[in-house]
């Protein structure tokens, strides 16, 4: 039942629904659970092909937590609370208290996922801000660790953007034209080889 309904959503909203662990149907054994580090999971018949009919082969997704921002923005959020209750309420402070419930709506998680041939990833458990590209565009994955003054969110560094929310773990990945650009993650090696993986399967 739950890997029907998980199926349901990733044919509607393009995504993995399965948070923190993979999914797998093999053989007679269904609803087996994998733990993201576990890398892949393959899915067959029928039951496994999304809209367009093609079987969905491989599925990867892990969702990091910002620790960090999480505490951070709680705090601030709490301390803004705090003061309309004691000096009322001031415009500025609605203002600043938009923003932190903003930034942590926004950048509260990462999640990446490897899905049929695709890399994806989804920022906050809202997903408004989501990016994707083709494995066939993707010439290389490396998996690499920044250093600390590249920070967190989205930025600019001299290796293309920066997708991350927390720690210094990455995966770079180039594309085909050249672009480059990282993905921040607890599990470089995981997505790695996730990627690479995914990428011979769709060669």
């Amino acid at each position: 039942m739950i890997a029907w309904i998980s199926e349901i959503i990733h044919g509607r909203l393009g995504w993995c629904p399965n948070s923190y662990m993979i999914k797998a149907k093999s053989g007679d054994s269904y609803g087996l659970n994998f733990r993201a580090g576990n890398l892949l999971a393959k899915s067959h018949g029928p039951s496994g092909a999304d809209r367009s009919g093609k079987p969905r082969e491989w599925w990867y997704e892990h969702t990091q937590r910002a620790s960090l921002i999480i505490g951070s923005v709680t705090a601030a959020i709490i301390i803004l609370l705090a003061s309309m209750y004691l000096f009322g309420i001031v415009r500025v402070t609605l203002l600043v208290l938009g923003i932190m419930v903003f930034v942590l709506a926004i950048f509260s998680t990462l999640t990446v996922s490897v899905c049929d041939d695709t890399l994806r990833i989804r920022f906050g458990p809202v997903g408004l801000i989501r990016k994707s590209w083709p494995l066939a565009e993707i010439a290389s994955v490396t998996a690499v660790t920044n250093p600390w003054y590249y920070g967190w969110g989205i930025r600019w560094t001299p290796h293309g953007l920066l997708y991350n929310v927390s720690g210094f773990g990455a995966v770079e990945v180039r594309l085909n034209s050249g672009k480059t650009f990282r993905i921040g993650t607890d599990e470089p090696e995981a997505l790695h080889h996730a990627i690479e993986q995914a990428r011979k399967k769709n060669s």
